[in-house]
């Protein structure tokens, strides 16, 4: 999927909501309104599936490949945040939800594949238990 297409279908169906009681990594499904709740790494995860063509192979690939990033930051008040560098594209987030060539935050670290994987899986795990609750 082009980046400007994914961004705009991104941006008008998402809607934030900050995560209960654990950090739950995830990539975004419509609820049933139709609408993608999540919070930045939400967003981030979900961008970087869509640019990958909604392939989960093509997700994993841009993620070893170092092709998409999800990068923890720090926002100017002090509060951590996710954003997603893509190459070619640059950075984008849910708090400034346009492609430009810098982050405005203050870049800390990359979560690169084994540790997102870990983040991925942990959410995967959580969602399953909340289910049986």
């Amino acid at each position: 999927m082009a980046k400007d297409s994914a961004l705009a279908q991104l941006r008008r169906l998402f809607t934030y909501r900050a995560d209960a009681w654990f950090d739950l990594w995830q990539v975004m499904r419509p609820s049933a309104a139709g609408r993608l709740v999540g919070d930045c790494e939400d967003f981030s995860l979900t961008l970087a599936y869509l640019l990958a063509g909604r392939s989960w192979p093509r997700f994993w690939w841009h993620q070893i490949t170092g092709k998409s990033v999800i990068w923890f930051c720090r926002m100017d008040d002090g509060q951590g945040h996710a954003t997603l560098w893509h190459r070619g594209s640059g950075w984008v987030d849910n708090v400034v939800p346009f492609w430009r060539p810098a982050s405005p935050h203050r870049l800390r670290f990359p979560f690169l594949f084994p540790l997102l994987a870990i983040k991925l899986a942990a959410g995967w795990f959580v969602v399953r238990i909340d289910r049986t609750l």
